[in-house]
């Protein structure tokens, strides 16, 4: 039953089109990207950029780390992300 509720909440994740446009950019990038660039890059306050984030961390779709006062994001696992996005 564990095993359901995490893949509910993995695929939630991914039902709201700022959190792909979040995935589709982490997906471009080489190394890590702070809030900032991504706030800028999709165009949204930084406040509501970390609200997504944290619920892709706790879905497991992607990483944060706090770099002196910047939150760093990478994608965990990039192939698996593009392939499930790459058969939707």
């Amino acid at each position: 039953m564990k095993d359901i509720i995490k893949k509910s909440g993995f695929f939630k994740a991914l039902s709201d089109p700022i959190r792909l446009k979040i995935i589709d950019y982490l997906l471009k990038k080489q190394s890590p990207t702070c809030i900032c660039e991504l706030s800028e890059a999709i165009q949204r306050d930084q406040s509501v950029i970390f609200r997504h984030v944290q619920l892709l961390v706790q879905s497991g779709i992607i990483h944060a780390e706090k770099e002196n006062k910047f939150l760093m994001c990478t994608i965990k696992d990039k192939e698996k992300i593009e392939m499930l996005l790459d058969s939707a």
